[in-house]
């Protein structure tokens, strides 16, 4: 190449100048790396364990499942926003259930045949 159209400057071709070395990076005061974002930050709280009494005894569960179960608590008890709140997920829940149940039983007679001998060479049947 000559240097005429080395030197030539447009889209997607910066003034040498400007571009950016070799292991150089674009955004050198940016996040640090290994800092978390929210959605780490969130998780890793939601994921603590808390103690919560259930039927009388004290047993620990994640702070997750504790907001779960207040929730469902509480639409039990006939909050209507907890029951708007939870019915669409309850009917996913359900869907995906049925899915999951309705793959299983698309088994194939042959492959119903082959699970079975499966599962009694290794002592499950």
């Amino acid at each position: 190449m000559d240097d005429d159209t080395e030197d030539k400057v447009g889209f997607c071709r910066p003034p040498k100048a400007t571009r950016f070395k070799p292991g150089q990076s674009g955004n050198p005061t940016g996040r640090p790396r290994g800092s978390k974002n929210t959605y780490k930050l969130l998780d890793g709280i939601l994921n603590q364990n808390v103690q919560v009494t259930q039927d009388g005894k004290p047993i620990r569960i994640s702070k997750k499942a504790a907001v779960l179960l207040q929730a469902v608590n509480t639409a039990v008890k006939g909050d209507i926003k907890s029951i708007q709140t939870l019915f669409p997920h309850m009917l996913a829940v359900d869907a995906k259930s049925e899915e999951h149940e309705n793959r299983r039983d698309a088994l194939s007679t042959d492959e119903k045949e082959i699970l079975k001998d499966f599962l009694k060479e290794h002592g499950h049947g």
